[in-house]
C-alpha cells in the first residue's frame, strides 16, 4: 500500500519542476475486514468456519441442469478455489437419475457463507477467472440473510457478477428486490473489447445505507440508490451472506445449454471484505 504524506498548512512547497498529485478526499479509507485468500494444498475444501455447501439439484428455481456436489468446490493448489462443472456420465436405464429440472447434466458446486458469516456494508471484492461457453453461468453474489424471514425477493439479492458463458464480454451485475427483481432486476452491463474468460478480473461492490456501486477492474460501471429504486422499497440496509457457483442451463440465457461441454471451472483467486472510512461490519455466526 502506499503511504501519503501530508505537510502541515504552514508549509510551503517549493517548485522543482514537479507538482503533487492531488488526492479524491471524496474516496473513503478502507480497512480490510475478512478474508480468504486459498493458499491451501490442492484438493483442500473451502474453510467450514466459513462456508457451507449447497448440495443436490432440482432446478434451483431457474430449471438448470446441475446436481451441486462437495467434491466440484477445491482448492487447486495455486492458490485458488475452483468450483468446476463436469458433464455426468450416462447412466443405465434401471439406475436412478440425478433430478435437476429434468434429468441433471452436470455436477457442479456451490458455497455460501449463510449460518456462518454475515456482512454489512463496506467493500466486497473478489478476483475472479470465468468460463465461457453456451449456458455457462458463473456468478459471485449476495443474499439478505433475512430469506428464511421474509423470503425473495423481499430479502434483496446483489449480483456483484454473473456471466452468459455465450457473451463472455459482458459482466452483469443487478440489484433484486420487492417491484424489481427477475427480468426487472436493476441491471448494469460492462462490455470489455476481450473476453472475461480469458484471465482474471476484479469484481467488486462500494455498499452504504443507500448506494451500490460496481466495479470492474477498479471502475465503476453501475449504480443503484434508494432513490432509483422508488416507489419501491431499498432493502440493502441489512446484512447480507456471500454466495460462490456455476451453474449450468437454466432460464438465466433462455434455457440454452451446448451439452457438448465436458468441463467448465470458475476460478476464485480471493474474496476479501472491507470497510469503507470505518463503515463496514462483519458478524460470525
Amino acid at each position: 500500500m502506499m503511504k501519503r504524506f501530508i505537510a502541515s498548512s504552514a508549509a510551503v512547497l517549493i517548485s522543482l519542476g514537479a507538482f503533487a498529485t492531488p488526492v479524491d478526499a471524496a474516496t473513503p479509507a478502507k480497512k480490510l475486514l475478512w478474508s480468504q485468500e486459498f493458499n491451501e494444498a490442492a484438493g483442500t475444501a473451502p474453510n467450514s468456519k466459513y462456508f457451507v455447501y449447497e448440495l443436490g439439484g432440482g432446478g434451483w428455481g431457474n430449471k438448470e441442469l446441475q446436481w451441486y456436489t462437495e467434491d466440484a468446490v477445491k482448492t487447486n493448489g495455486k492458490g485458488q478455489l475452483e468450483i468446476t462443472a463436469t458433464k455426468i456420465p450416462p447412466v443405465a436405464e434401471d439406475e436412478l437419475p440425478y433430478n435437476c429440472f429434468g434429468d441433471c447434466e452436470y455436477f457442479s458446486g456451490r458455497v455460501k457463507t449463510e449460518g456462518k458469516v454475515k456482512f454489512k456494508y463496506g467493500r466486497m471484492e473478489a478476483r475472479i477467472q470465468v468460463p465461457d461457453g453456451e449456458g455457462v453461468w458463473p456468478a459471485f453474489w449476495m443474499l439478505g440473510s433475512n430469506i428464511t424471514a421474509k423470503n425473495w425477493p423481499t430479502c434483496g439479492e446483489i449480483d456483484i457478477v454473473e456471466l452468459r458463458g455465450r457473451e463472455p464480454y459482458n459482466a452483469i451485475a443487478t440489484a433484486h428486490g420487492p417491484g424489481y427483481s427477475g427480468a426487472n432486476g436493476k441491471t448494469g452491463v460492462k462490455k470489455l473489447s476481450t473476453s472475461l474468460a480469458a484471465g482474471f478480473h476484479t469484481y467488486a461492490i462500494d455498499w452504504t445505507a443507500n448506494k451500490i456501486v460496481w466495479y470492474l477492474d477498479g471502475k465503476v460501471f453501475h449504480t443503484v440508490t434508494s432513490t432509483s429504486v422508488k416507489p419501491k422499497a431499498y432493502v440493502f440496509n441489512q446484512d447480507f451472506f456471500l454466495i460462490l457457483n456455476l451453474a449450468m442451463g437454466g432460464e438465466f440465457d433462455g434455457g440454452r445449454l451446448d451439452s457438448s461441454i465436458e468441463k467448465a471451472t470458475m476460478a476464485v483467486d480471493y474474496i476479501r471484505y472491507y470497510s469503507l472510512g470505518g463503515v463496514g461490519k462483519v458478524t460470525y455466526k
